[in-house]
């Protein structure tokens, strides 16, 4: 057998080209079970990302949705609901009756174009859209941005509002009920609450975030002492992970002044509306 038939060939994913495996570049000894892992992990990586196009709601979100469209008047029991959006299918084409709404999750990466095309034939619809993109340039219709976290069903977690021409005379709408219809049946996952602590105490936690903005703070050895539990803490069966230490009032006013400006680096440049743009805020006010 010649040398070039004794190679293993693998393609790549992005490249016309072939790499070239030898044998002898084969870890010697390995068991069945390992060379299986091996191979699972060089699958896995050709496994799609998750997407938010292919984000399938969960039924009880969905009708959690009906349920509050009901509420609100916006349908009933005899809308003609309709659902265009499936895997292969062109919405484009598909049939919209007279008195119709779209209750759908579209794909977010033609979402604009979505909203834009219902609009100019005259659709009803009430469409799940990505909070922070949500608005549509002059489009008119109510943007209802309810940041709603939904765990959809390939696993997605994402930031949920919603967009509407069932709702005229109003651009812009936070809907508190809705969102709390979707945490009721969908609950988000909650980040742990975190503790704070008075100026005379500091730890590496909160120093972190000072020195992450560029924020110089310095405390000399003679102004602070090591903690490494605060008594409150103690008493509620907690710790302060890490420990920290305590502060003089003038270290502790510092420290403060320094939490403040590093505050003030992470809130970024403050953008301010220009004369022409004051005129339009002008005419709104009239």
């Amino acid at each position: 057998m010649s040398d070039r038939a004794s190679e293993w060939r693998q393609a790549t994913l992005f490249d016309d080209e072939l790499e070239v495996v030898r044998p002898d570049n084969i870890k010697a000894g390995i068991s069945v079970e390992d060379r299986m892992s091996y191979y699972q992990a060089f699958l896995d990586k050709f496994k799609g990302k998750k997407t938010t196009d292919d984000c399938y709601t969960p039924p009880e979100v969905y009708d959690a949705i009906l349920g509050w469209l009901k509420g609100e008047g916006l349908i009933d029991d005899t809308t003609n609901i309709v659902r265009p959006f499936y895997p292969g299918e062109d919405f484009t084409q598909w049939e919209y009756p007279d008195g119709c709404v779209v209750v759908d999750n579209p794909p977010f990466s033609i979402y604009s174009f979505i909203v834009r095309w219902f609009i100019e034939r005259g659709v009803k619809f009430f469409l799940f859209g990505p909070q922070l993109t949500l608005r549509v340039h002059k489009a008119d219709v109510c943007f209802i941005p309810t940041n709603a976290v939904i765990t959809y069903e390939n696993g997605a977690i994402v930031s949920t509002g919603f967009v509407t021409n069932l709702i005229e005379g109003v651009r812009i709408w936070t809907a508190p009920e809705l969102h709390a219809a979707i945490d009721a049946v969908a609950p988000p996952s909650r980040l742990k609450a975190k503790n704070t602590y008075p100026h005379n105490f500091t730890n590496c936690a909160t120093l972190g975030k000072v020195a992450t903005r560029l924020v110089d703070f310095k405390v000399l050895s003679s102004e602070c002492e090591d903690c490494g539990n605060l008594d409150a803490m103690r008493d509620a069966g907690k710790s302060v992970f890490g420990g920290g230490w305590f502060l003089s009032e003038r270290a502790a006013a510092e420290r403060a002044a320094a939490e403040r400006a590093a505050a003030e680096r992470a809130a970024g440049i403050s953008v301010q509306l220009s004369p022409r743009e004051w005129e339009i805020v002008k005419r709104l006010s009239r």
